[in-house]
């Protein structure tokens, strides 16, 4: 495996994590836990963005190479 294909995986991988997420906020704020429902939004839109732009570059620089 090339450092190319580690770095696409890797992309993608952090991709999945950013979906999973809005997930498990969309799950939290429907089974009522501990947190209100505007520090789950905030915190999972805070965590969705963190991975999203991390997949991105990481597929941005592996593409740009």
């Amino acid at each position: 495996m090339t450092k190319i294909e580690l770095q696409v995986k890797i992309g993608e991988f952090v991709l999945d994590i950013a979906k999973l997420i809005i997930a498990g906020v969309v799950l939290s704020t429907i089974f009522d836990d501990l947190m209100t429902k505007w520090n789950a939004l905030l915190l999972g839109l805070i965590a969705t963005a963190t991975f999203t732009g991390m997949g991105i570059i990481i597929l941005y620089k592996s593409v740009k190479k």
